[in-house]
């Protein structure tokens, strides 16, 4: 793509004291510093920056020279170090070419140059690519950026197929960028990404991580996902959730899983357990799809492959184990059924089993899928009664724990005089099941009389 000259347009930002300071005393010195990235792209959209990167003409070795202690080398290989304001501390990075990208992420070599240009060319979009002069309050802009801002575009700097060979990782950020910023990518980006989704292979499961989630928590994440579908890179990231899209999300359904399940994950709030069940609450689906003898079809414990399918996938993308325990339980309880008969104990017994926060999460789960699938925005009549029944039994008294009883294991041993052992987590689990039955029970005279009275049983 030809590129017109540099644009320098008069513009204020608003840059922190300690940002201007550490830009000051470079000029000041003989050297360019320029304000580069997010930040200037940010501001201009009216977004609040948090971080602030300067661009300079200054070498590593006249950085150091410059700042002495306080510039610390994080990436001095790169051009990189971290000048230290006060608790503040800001990257300031070298003018630079790059060299080929041979691991998808980092360049084999850098060539230091004295050109902004040449610095500004190696960014992955045009609105990442704009500089800001904060001594001239100036804006350049080398490759188109301010229209792509003003038109409310992504699109990469120069050849698509470059950027995204340099880095893999971009084509995930392009997406991502687009939905947290509610642009569109262009055309030609978006086919380069199409074009080479199987680079995304090359990057870390841990990069690939924190981009998912944050489309997943962003203002669009059907958009985003319907991006990644597009471009082939969900057939890399989540293949289990890929294979949805021939298969309807129900008998007769207008719409495919996949379509269903990126509905359902824009209808939850944005935290990020609940997207991602509300995504993958059926992926068993296409794994346990059936016609029964009158040829409708069923997906019979589809909640239980599913539960396991996203338990590898979220593994294969590192996500933290506590977090993989909450997704997995949501999914492999999506299609619980409550039973009026139920006893109080029995509903104590399955809060104490699932927690009240998971219950009341389940219920939200719940929701998303009925108004995906065109119902009404409700849970459903069933989990309604379901939590009103939770709520009644909670006003009985708290449900418990183990851990919440007013005896403990040392107060077992005593009593029953036994050696620390299963005897007395069994023991200690007896005690649970009469609470959970009466909570008035604990008490800790009660639960030493109940304790007393096991000791007599067994001494006989």
């Amino acid at each position: 793509m030809d590129y017109p000259e540099p644009q320098v347009l008069h513009i204020k930002i608003d840059v922190p004291q300690y940002v201007s300071e550490i830009a000051g005393r470079l000029a000041d010195n003989g050297y360019q510093a320029y304000v580069v990235g997010g930040a200037v792209r940010d501001y201009l959209i009216g977004r609040k920056p948090t971080d602030w990167d300067i661009s300079s003409s200054a070498t590593p070795e006249e950085v150091k020279k410059l700042f002495g202690d306080t510039a610390i080398p994080t990436g001095e290989r790169f051009g990189t170090l971290t000048v230290l304001s006060g608790n503040q501390g800001v990257e300031v990075t070298t003018f630079r070419r790059e060299g080929r990208y041979s691991d998808g992420r980092r360049p084999d070599i850098v060539v230091f140059s004295d050109n902004l240009r040449d610095d500004v060319a190696r960014r992955d979009f045009t609105i990442n690519a704009l500089a800001y002069d904060i001594r001239q309050q100036t804006v350049t802009d080398c490759f188109g950026g301010m229209k792509d801002l003003e038109e409310m575009v992504i699109r990469a700097v120069g050849d698509p197929d470059e950027r995204f060979n340099e880095d893999s990782l971009r084509m995930l950020r392009a997406i991502r960028l687009a939905v947290e910023l509610g642009f569109t990518i262009s055309p030609e980006t978006l086919g380069g990404i199409a074009k080479l989704h199987s680079a995304i292979g090359r990057v870390s499961p841990e990069r690939i991580q924190d981009e998912l989630s944050r489309m997943l928590l962003s203002p669009e994440p059907g958009k985003a996902m319907e991006y990644a579908y597009e471009t082939h890179l969900l057939d890399h990231i989540l293949p289990e959730l890929s294979d949805c899209r021939g298969v309807p999300a129900y008998h007769e359904s207008p719409d495919t899983l996949l379509q269903h399940s990126i509905k359902a994950c824009e209808n939850i709030e944005p935290r990020i357990e609940l997207r991602l069940a509300a995504l993958l609450h059926d992926i068993g689906k296409p794994l346990t799809m059936a016609p029964d003898d009158t040829g409708r079809l069923r997906f019979f414990n589809h909640e239980s492959v599913g539960a396991e399918l996203a338990r590898s996938a979220l593994n294969r993308l590192k996500y933290p184990a506590a977090l993989i325990d909450k997704v997995t339980t949501l999914i492999k309880w999506h299609m619980f059924t409550y039973e009026p008969a139920t006893s109080d104990k029995g509903i104590r017994r399955l809060v104490n089993s699932l927690g009240i926060e998971t219950i009341y999460n389940l219920a939200k789960v719940r929701q998303a899928d009925r108004v995906s699938l065109g119902f009404d925005p409700s849970p459903g009549r069933n989990m309604q009664a379901f939590l009103g029944r939770v709520e009644d039994v909670l006003k009985q008294g708290p449900v418990f724990t183990v851990k919440d009883l007013v005896v403990d294991g040392f107060d077992v041993m005593e009593a029953l005089s036994i050696p620390e052992g299963p005897e007395v987590g069994r023991i200690l689990e007896e005690l649970l099941d009469m609470v959970l039955e009466e909570p008035a029970l604990n008490t800790r005279e009660r639960l030493l009389d109940i304790l007393s009275g096991i000791a007599d049983r067994k001494a006989r």
